[in-house]
């Protein structure tokens, strides 16, 4: 009975340290639904312990936005004060044409992952999301947009 109660106990504890979590914000403050080109997005996070975690952008539409894809540049900084610029383009269709974003009504959600099993170090991170197009002024029928980080450590 005892080496039934201590396996459990050692389980249970396996089970607390491997606990996975996801930090994850939005904003969807877009007069009319655009994304305008100026309007960089801004998300802080708190990394409370180093780890590895896959970093998605998400973009939630209007059903139908007019577009398949978006370009955004993403500047990520770490607790060390460095920045890194990427290029992403979120595809809203694959090759088929068929929808990648979950949609339920005319509101629609897509999460993108950009980075996997990126290490990170505790601390402070903060995120920027720009829209990229480059010959429009804004971007349509965008409701919401964010960042999510999801803790793949073991």
């Amino acid at each position: 009975m005892i080496v039934k109660k201590t396996f459990a106990l050692i389980l249970l504890f396996a089970m607390v340290a491997c606990t996975k979590f996801t930090l994850s914000k939005t904003e969807g403050n877009f007069p009319d639904n655009r994304w305008e080109r100026e309007n960089i997005q801004t998300f802080e996070f708190e990394v409370k312990e180093d780890m590895d975690a896959d970093i998605a952008i998400l973009f939630s539409h209007i059903d139908a936005p007019q577009y398949d894809k978006v370009p955004l540049e993403i500047t990520i900084q770490n607790p060390a004060g460095e920045k890194e610029t990427i290029a992403v383009m979120l595809r809203l269709k694959n090759e088929a044409g068929e929808e990648l974003s979950d949609c339920v009504g005319d509101v629609c959600d897509l999460e993108t992952v950009i980075r996997e099993a990126t290490p990170m170090k505790k601390g402070t991170y903060v995120f920027k999301l720009q829209n990229a197009f480059a010959k429009y002024k804004f971007t349509p029928n965008v409701l919401a947009v964010g960042v999510s980080i999801e803790n793949i450590s073991h």
